[in-house]
């Protein structure tokens, strides 16, 4: 079982993560536009084995991970911007004891 050492460690480490490349995005909402939290966008996901066209795949769906601590405010169909590139929430992983971790999308 973890301790409560354990969780401490998990939320330094993973803060670690996240401040070592870390941006700041305004998230959409609706016609809301959330205040700017601070996170790590990375690439994420790979594409199935056996694909014929593994790297036009990556280039239409451009998936990323975003990490940030677990205040993180950031819901399934929010919208943000990072260098220009608009990006799509998807989905939530579901696990957010030491922090949130969000898969999205690039939107074309």
């Amino acid at each position: 079982m973890l301790t409560d050492a354990d969780r401490a460690q998990m939320i330094a480490d993973l803060a670690a993560i996240r401040d070592e490349r870390s941006v700041s995005i305004a998230i959409r909402r609706g016609s809301q536009t959330l205040p700017a939290q601070t996170v790590r966008i990375a690439r994420g996901g790979n594409v199935q084995a056996g694909s014929t066209d593994a790297e036009a795949m990556q280039a239409a769906f451009a998936p990323v991970v975003v990490v940030g601590d677990a205040s993180l405010n950031i819901a399934p169909g929010d919208r943000f911007t990072v260098q220009g590139t608009l990006y799509q929430v998807v989905a939530l992983h579901p696990n957010r004891d030491a922090g949130v971790q969000a898969q999205a999308r690039m939107v074309q």
